[in-house]
């Protein structure tokens, strides 16, 4: 069983195929960018972070698949960091994030 960096990272060089997908910097961390806007970063806590629909970050956290965003105590409503490493589950919601956000820069 892969670690959850190593999945990352995996899960990372599917997602660099897309020519509107790059690395950037978010958090001190690097993350991936859709459209020069990010979409994800593993985090220092070795966790996926993600960011979703509000409403779908809310699904998520209620069926135990990730965790709300806090930082310097305020909750990030449209980002959750994400549980158990599983590929097929972390790969759809990658998608899902660059979806979204890529919706947003248009």
């Amino acid at each position: 069983m892969s670690t959850a960096r190593e999945l990352y990272d995996d899960l990372v060089t599917e997602q660099l195929v897309r020519p509107e997908v790059s690395l950037g910097r978010m958090f001190h961390s690097e993350g991936l960018k859709v459209n020069g806007k990010v979409f994800a970063f593993f985090s220092k806590e070795q966790r996926v972070v993600l960011k979703l629909p509000a409403a779908r970050a809310a699904e998520l956290v209620e069926g135990g698949t990730a965790d709300e965003m806090v930082m310097a105590a305020r909750r990030m409503r449209e980002w959750v960091s994400l549980r158990t490493p599983d590929e097929e589950v972390w790969r759809g919601l990658l998608a899902e994030a660059a979806t979204y956000v890529g919706s947003l820069t248009r």
